[in-house]
């Protein structure tokens, strides 16, 4: 299911329908906003985002932010529960500075 899911993501990516990306990754965004709906899922978001990134200046700085935001989130949730030692530049809020 999961090599199916990735392999149509990227043709989408990939295809020169422009109309046919921009319609799914709004739906896709109408789908994460509505999220808290037993059907539609907040997973919904990031992928429409990553859609109309190709396409959009706007979509792909507010994607971009969104990686950059959760992986920075990652690294500090790691650190505070002892999972992966993170870098030197990644602090989490209220830990002392190295002097």
């Amino acid at each position: 299911m999961k090599e199916y899911v990735t392999r149509n993501f990227h043709a989408l990516k990939k295809t020169e329908r422009v109309w046919l990306r921009k319609t799914v990754g709004i739906a896709l965004v109408i789908g994460g906003i509505l999220g808290f709906l037993p059907v539609l899922g907040y997973w919904m978001f990031p992928l429409g985002l990553a859609l109309l990134s190709v396409d959009s200046p706007t979509a792909r700085r507010y994607y971009r932010r969104m990686y950059v935001w959760t992986g920075r989130q990652t690294q500090i949730w790691r650190a505070r529960f002892g999972r992966a030692a993170r870098p030197s530049t990644v602090r989490a809020r209220g830990t002392p500075r190295d002097s």
